[in-house]
Order: structure tokens, then sequence, then C-alpha cells
């Protein structure tokens, strides 16, 4: 896969409550820093994370996942740090493909778009076709003119 293709990461910690997932997830950040690996915009990629819930414990919830979605390079990325570092052996990630139904409604839109900018320059064809047929008779009109001259 490239690089710049999108995934999925579900990550999974059973240890820590689904509140503070978020803020563990930023453990990957600091030790990719410490270890020299650029993760790109991952603050701005946890920031938008989606919290699925899990099971209720005495308090709190507990075996909720983020779903994230990042391109390819960040996953492996992410996956390199979780070899290297003992730390992130309590993470579950699982890699899949992003849902493509919002690729569909982006498809449908650039279909409604295009069919009103066909509708928009058949409106405005008649018009230009008819300034082109009374260009010529303009451009007569002058030459007789100036013949009579």
């Amino acid at each position: 896969m490239k690089g710049s293709t999108h995934v999925r990461l579900e990550l999974r910690n059973l240890r820590y409550p689904d509140r503070e997932l978020k803020e563990h997830l930023s453990e990957f950040i600091h030790y990719s820093r410490y270890s020299g690996i650029e993760l790109g915009n991952f603050n701005q990629v946890i920031s938008k994370a989606v919290l699925i819930g899990g099971e209720e414990g005495p308090d709190l919830r507990y075996g909720g996942a983020l779903v994230i979605e990042t391109s390819q390079k960040t996953a492996n990325l992410l996956a390199k740090l979780v070899q290297m570092y003992p730390v992130f052996s309590t993470w579950d990630i699982r890699v899949s493909q992003p849902k493509k139904s919002s690729a569909k409604s982006k498809s449908i839109n650039k279909k409604e778009k295009k069919v009103m900018a066909t509708k928009k320059a058949a409106a405005k064809k008649p018009a230009k076709k008819a300034a082109k047929k009374a260009a010529p008779k303009k451009k007569a009109a002058k030459k007789k003119a100036a013949k009579k001259k």
C-alpha cells in the first residue's frame, strides 16, 4: 500500500478506563519524539478520535476503543513504535480500510455539480449562438455602409 492511502485504526487498551484513552494515546507522540520518528499531524488525528464504548466496570467503563483515520505511513510508524517499546505491548491496534460511505456521497455531490454545470452551460449556449449569428450580420452591414461612403 502507498503511504498516502487512508486507513482506519482501532486502538484498544484494557488497562485504562475509556475516558483516559486519548490522554494515554499521546504517549505515542512523546515516544516518537524521543526515538526520532516523525508522526506528522498525529495530534490533530488524536483530537478527532471517536470513542467506541466498551464493557462497564464498577464506576468506569473499560474495554472501549478509539477509532482514528490516518495515513498508511503513520500506521506503519505506530506499529514500529509498538515493536520498539515494550510499554505499548498492552495496546491492541487493528488496521482496516475506512468506510466508503463518505466517498459515495462525495461522488454523488460531484455528479450533481456536473449536471448543474451542464445545465448552466446549456442555458448560456443559445445566447452565445445568437450573438455569433448577429455578429456576421453586423459586419456585413458595416461593410455595406463603408462601400456607400
